[in-house]
């Protein structure tokens, strides 16, 4: 996927450091690593959605490092500067996520806080689910049933249901065949009983492709403990936007109480 509009944490005033790591399958990711201004080991890790890149963002970056975290920021396979070809909704995106993390590890820091989005949201869960070092979760968008968000992404441009139904299992079905993989299997929904760490859960009230009843099912099978918070008027991905200050307060409490 092509990055989104060109930018940089410089215009934020942050200062950073632009590295790269492998994912766990080998790819090169490109990363910004910006460290808080007084040392400290609490980090939080900034996974985007699908399509765009990391610098949509920045502003998320700015107000962490101003409460005093490091912030470590990458695009995805097939997103913005980093390699790969295939974007898989999280099942080989999580490789990329545990290499954010052996990244840290080599500096020293063992475990980390995620802030996700959409696609970048469910790979976090994924990703709590095989690994004890990640710490704490705040989650916007994530997606509990694939198949059901594809057919109502397909309503939106005028497909109906019934159909998008079986468009979206052809192209699940398609997909596996391509990236070897079963796409099928990153509902967020068959990895949430196995996190153990903290999650916040927000979710707009105006999200067309995720219900508010899917996220009440998240949390119930959560296997940690969990919070949700509904952002009235907003639609996927954009809680951050309609919520302003709102939202980054609430992350940034989130991250100080559970990030050791």
């Amino acid at each position: 996927m092509p990055p989104s509009p060109p930018e940089s944490p410089e215009r934020y005033g942050l200062a950073f450091e632009a590295v790269w790591f492998r994912s766990r399958d080998g790819l090169r990711i490109d990363a910004w690593w910006i460290p808080a201004a007084q040392p400290t080991r609490r980090t939080v890790i900034i996974c985007h959605g699908r399509e765009g890149s990391r610098e949509r963002e920045l502003p998320h970056a700015q107000a962490l490092h101003k409460a005093g975290f490091n912030v470590l920021m990458f695009d995805f396979r097939a997103h913005g500067r980093s390699e790969g070809q295939h974007v898989t909704f999280g099942m080989y995106e999580k490789d990329d996520l545990l290499g954010a993390l052996d990244f840290l590890a080599a500096r020293g820091i063992q475990s980390a806080g995620v802030l996700g989005f959409s696609m970048g949201a469910t790979t976090a869960i994924i990703a709590a689910a095989i690994t004890d070092r990640i710490a704490a979760i705040v989650a916007e968008g994530a997606v509990a049933r694939l198949k059901r968000t594809l057919a109502r992404r397909l309503r939106r441009h005028g497909v109906p249901l019934p159909l998008g139904w079986l468009l979206a299992a052809w192209a699940l079905a398609f997909a596996t065949t391509i990236v070897r993989g079963r796409v099928d299997q990153v509902d967020a929904i068959r990895w949430i009983p196995h996190v153990q760490v903290p999650i916040l859960l927000v979710h707009g009230t105006a999200d067309d492709l995720i219900s508010a009843a899917e996220v009440a099912e998240l949390a119930a099978r959560c296997g940690g403990r969990v919070a949700i918070w509904q952002v009235a008027g907003a639609a996927h991905h954009e809680a951050a936007q309609v919520a302003g200050a709102a939202f980054q307060q609430r992350m940034i409490a989130w991250f100080e109480e559970y990030l050791p």
